[in-house]
Order: C-alpha cells, then sequence, then structure tokens
C-alpha cells in the first residue's frame, strides 16, 4: 500500500536579528537599530506550511483536523501538548478553513496559533490520462481549489515562552501524524492497529 507523507518542519520561533542567508552574520539594518526593537515579536509569523493536492476535499479535512484538535488537543492538551489549550474554528465566507488554537501558559498571556488553508487557489483535473510519450498527463475538466497550502502561522505580538514553544511543536507533530492518517486512510482518526 503506497501512502502519502505530510511533512511539517517547524521552525523556531526566534526575536534574533535578522541574518544574512549565506554569511549568517547580521544585516546591517539590523545593526543600526536599537536593540530593544529585537525583543518584540513579529505579528502572524508562519511557522510551517505543506502543500495539500488538489483531490483532498477541502472541507472534509478541515472538518477532520477540527474534530481531532478539540478531541486531542483541546480536551487532552495538557497530556498531549503540555498545557491547555483551547480550539476554535476559523471560517472565511462562511466555509470552515481551519481552526485556531489557543496555548494557555500560567502567568502568561495566550499565544494563538492557526491552522488553515491560505489564500492562493490551486488546479483540480479530473482524471490522469496517458500522453503520446507514454508519461502521465493531466486531462479532464479543470476546476480551481480554494486553498493550496495548510500554513500553521503564529498569531499577534505577544512573545512566546520557551515552555509554550516546547508545547508548539509537540503540537506540530501530531498535526503532522494526522495529515499522514488522513492521507493514508481517510481520517484522521484511525491508525495501523485499526
Amino acid at each position: 500500500m503506497h501512502t502519502m507523507h505530510a511533512r511539517i518542519t517547524t521552525g523556531t520561533l526566534s526575536t534574533t536579528q535578522p541574518k544574512c542567508i549565506a554569511t549568517r552574520t547580521p544585516l546591517r539594518s539590523a545593526l543600526l537599530r536599537p536593540a530593544t526593537r529585537s525583543v518584540v515579536a513579529r505579528a502572524d509569523k508562519l511557522i510551517s506550511k505543506v502543500e495539500i493536492p488538489a483531490f483532498i476535499p477541502r472541507d472534509d479535512i478541515s472538518d477532520q483536523l477540527l474534530r481531532w484538535a478539540l478531541i486531542d488537543v483541546q480536551d487532552q492538551g495538557v497530556a498531549n501538548c503540555g498545557c491547555p489549550c483551547k480550539v476554535s474554528p476559523h471560517h472565511v465566507d462562511g466555509q470552515l478553513m481551519g481552526f485556531t488554537v489557543e496555548f494557555m501558559t500560567s502567568g502568561e498571556a495566550p499565544t494563538e496559533v492557526r491552522v488553515a488553508f491560505d489564500a492562493e487557489s490551486t488546479t483540480k483535473h479530473e482524471w490522469v490520462g496517458r500522453g503520446s510519450d507514454g508519461m502521465p498527463t493531466l486531462e479532464g475538466k479543470q476546476e480551481s481549489v480554494d486553498g493550496k497550502h495548510l500554513a500553521v502561522t503564529k498569531l499577534g505580538e505577544v512573545p512566546v515562552p520557551d515552555t509554550t514553544k516546547a508545547s508548539i511543536r509537540a503540537f506540530c507533530e501530531q498535526l503532522m501524524s494526522s495529515i499522514n492518517k488522513y492521507y493514508a486512510f481517510g481520517s484522521c482518526f484511525v491508525d495501523d492497529a485499526t
């Protein structure tokens, strides 16, 4: 059985000065700014994103991931993520496109992370055919599908404490596992044992 695997890489939520990709030295513009500005986190920081194939129904995967988050993240947040969490749906134009998780660490302001499809669109074809050279070609009716990538984004300007960073990392690992289950079995709630 062939299984598609989603790979979500989690980046660090850092508030350090920006650095040159090639030399890893601080950028000149960053050196000219006062040091206090580098402490403030940027709004809506992309943590990770993964392209979801066009044939995956957006409403179904959004609904299943929301239900998974309500059970495994909100109801069992302390056990699975290391802190209490609150999950709320995220709608765009009346359509469920993802959910928002609030990580609540004692004594700190809640950190909000949104898992949702982006505003890009992708094209879905009716079937895959064989070209004259024997290679696969996309054929049939074309349909535009909203939401090319499933993005994990940290919302707001609230600085992220180290304990919450570990909780977000654990959440992203569980999210990746749920997406893989959806690809393999068509549901976030099954695994190899069932």
